[in-house]
């Protein structure tokens, strides 16, 4: 099995509009574009059995309802976790009714969100994702369209020092532009890293070096579409110095372990 842990798609009724600009901003060329249908073809071509979307919640009155979107698009192949905002009125609340609805995790980007991983704001939710027994992925790192940088290497070392029992996964091998400091404050802490638009970012010595310092089994494959292309970086990662053992930890097992691991019973339609 082949999953993609990290993913974005858009409402039909914006995706058209959205994507092209996001894209621009950030001065790079959209692969897909944003609708769900896209990132279905895409998954088919590239022989993807599962992907995770990852929404983002701009502002605190979007999270309900980019969770309700979520509950509709959501499948067996599609996994969908959680909007959350730090301004939002109950964070811990919020968490423990996502939950109750099956969501096995949520996302949050520090530069979107303007607020830091350690920010005593997010402690109440992070209690109730380990009460809960939840995951994490958060932007790691540099957002290319976000001149800030909210989130380091170093915060995330603290932060898994803080609470121990947190499963995060962090994007962009644990901190787009910053691998070095992965290598130095990250690798083999208790944290997954996952692959999404590090290729052709990221050089492949690093790549390889960083995943097995970290380890492998602490690696999961994401492509960040509709940024990047989900079978050019699958051919991408194939092609490294990985055994097929390896190869088949970071391309799906890992990713199906946390889930098996964090995802409460559902009964998600066949999509």
């Amino acid at each position: 099995m082949i999953i993609d842990v990290h993913a974005h798609i858009f409402p039909d009724s914006i995706a058209l509009d959205v994507v092209p600009k996001m894209a621009e901003i950030a001065g790079i060329r959209e692969v897909l574009d944003g609708r769900l249908l896209s990132l279905r073809e895409s998954m088919k071509t590239a022989g993807i059995d599962a992907v995770w979307l990852q929404p983002v919640a701009t502002k605190p009155q979007q999270v309900d309802k980019i969770n309700r979107w979520m509950e509709e698009v959501r499948c067996e192949a599609v996994v969908a976790f959680g909007a959350v905002h730090p301004e939002y009125p109950d964070l811990g609340g919020l968490i423990r009714n996502l939950s109750s609805r099956g969501f096995p995790g949520v996302k949050i980007h520090p530069e979107y969100q303007t607020m830091t991983p350690l920010d005593s704001r997010w402690f109440p939710l992070y209690e109730a994702v380990i009460e809960e027994k939840m995951i994490i992925l958060y932007h790691a790192g540099v957002d290319i369209g976000i001149p800030t940088i909210n989130s380091t290497p170093q915060q995330f070392a603290e932060l898994s020092e803080r609470f121990p029992d947190l499963t995060l996964i962090l994007a962009h091998m644990g901190g787009f532009q910053q691998w070095e400091e992965v290598a130095e404050h990250v690798c083999g802490l208790n944290v997954y890293l996952d692959t999404s638009y590090v290729f052709g970012h990221c050089s492949d010595e690093m790549f390889v070096s960083l995943a097995r310092a970290h380890g492998v089994d602490k690696v999961v494959f994401g492509a960040d579409s509709p940024w990047a292309d989900q079978q050019a970086d699958l051919e991408h990662l194939k092609h490294l110095p990985f055994s097929q053992d390896e190869l088949d930890q970071i391309c799906g097992l890992n990713a199906q372990r946390i889930l098996d691991s964090h995802r409460k019973p559902t009964s998600p339609h066949y999509c």
